[in-house]
C-alpha cells in the first residue's frame, strides 16, 4: 500500500468516526445480531425437540445462532456503507475531498478499504459473539450444539465476517451510484431483504426457488452453513456469486465517480 493511499484511508476513517452516530450504530448492529441470534437459537432449539428425524438431520446450530440476528443487522451495516459516500454529497464536503485527493479512484478506493475492513472486523465480532452465545442457549435447551473443531464450523463463523464486509461494500457501491442516502438505502433493502426473503413467497415456485438459491445474498450466506441443503449452492461457490455481484457494483461505482462531475 502506498503512503498516499494509506494517508487517504486514515482520512476516511477520521471522517467516519467523527460523525457522532456512526460508531454507536455499528456497535448496536453487533448487539442486535448477538441478541436476536440468541432468541432465534432458543426458538429453534424448542422446535428441534419436537421435530421429525428428517428435520433434526438438517438442524444447523451454527447457522441458526447467526442468521436470525444477521437478517436485521445487515440493514444497518449496509446503510452505514451507503453513508460512507452519500454523507459527503449531502453536506457538500465531496468537493473538498476531491480537491484534496484529485485522483478520484484513490479516494473511492480509500472509502472501500476503510469501510470494508471495519465491516469485516465487526462481522467477526458479531459472528463469534452470536455463535458462542447461541451454542450456549442451544445446549441448555437440550438440542445439539456445535463446537469450533467440528467440520465447517470455523469456516462458517469466519464467513459471517466476510458476508458483513460484502454487505457493507454493497452499500458503499450503491451510495456511489445513486448519491442519495434514501434512494441507495431503499435499493439496498430491496436487494438484500425484500427480494430474497419476501419475493419467493409471492412468485411462482420455479422463480422463487431460483431466487432462494442464486440471488447474491442467499448464495453468499451458504458460507455460514455447516449442513448442506441439496437445493442450495455449496458454501464457497455461493460466496463467489455474492462477491462477484459486489465487485460489479463497485466497479460501476468507481467508473461513475471517476468520469462524472461531483
Amino acid at each position: 500500500m502506498s503512503a498516499v493511499l494509506a494517508d487517504t484511508i486514515r482520512s476516511e476513517w477520521t471522517k467516519f468516526r467523527t460523525i457522532p452516530a456512526n460508531i454507536p450504530t455499528m456497535l448496536a448492529a453487533v448487539v442486535l445480531m448477538v441478541g436476536a441470534g440468541a432468541l432465534t437459537s432458543n426458538g429453534a432449539s424448542e422446535n428441534y425437540l419436537a421435530a421429525a428425524p428428517a428435520v433434526k438431520a438438517m438442524f444447523d446450530p451454527t447457522y441458526i445462532s447467526m442468521y436470525g440476528g444477521f437478517l436485521f443487522a445487515q440493514i444497518t451495516v449496509g446503510a452505514l456503507g451507503v453513508l460512507m459516500v452519500t454523507h459527503e454529497y449531502a453536506t457538500g464536503l465531496i468537493r473538498t475531498s476531491v480537491t484534496v485527493v484529485p485522483r478520484r479512484g484513490r479516494l473511492m478506493a480509500a472509502k472501500v478499504a476503510t469501510f470494508g475492513l471495519l465491516a469485516l472486523l465487526m462481522g467477526w465480532l458479531s459472528g463469534f459473539g452470536a455463535y458462542f452465545l447461541g451454542q450456549g442457549v442451544i445446549g441448555s435447551a437440550g438440542a445439539p450444539a456445535a463446537s469450533l473443531d467440528q467440520p465447517g464450523v470455523l469456516r462458517a463463523v469466519i464467513g459471517m465476517g466476510l458476508i458483513w464486509a460484502l454487505v457493507g461494500l454493497t452499500g458503499v457501491a450503491l451510495g456511489g451510484l445513486l448519491r442519495s442516502t434514501m434512494s441507495a438505502t431503499t435499493v439496498l433493502v430491496a436487494v438484500n431483504f425484500i427480494i430474497p426473503i419476501i419475493s419467493p413467497r409471492l412468485l411462482p415456485d420455479s422463480v422463487g426457488a431460483w431466487v432462494s438459491t442464486y440471488w447474491p445474498i442467499q448464495a453468499g450466506l451458504q458460507i455460514t452453513t455447516t449442513v448442506q441443503n441439496p437445493d442450495r449452492m455449496l458454501p464457497w461457490p455461493g460466496f463467489a456469486v455474492m462477491a462477484a455481484f459486489t465487485a460489479v457494483l463497485l466497479i460501476t461505482a468507481f467508473a461513475r465517480f471517476r468520469w462524472r462531475d461531483t
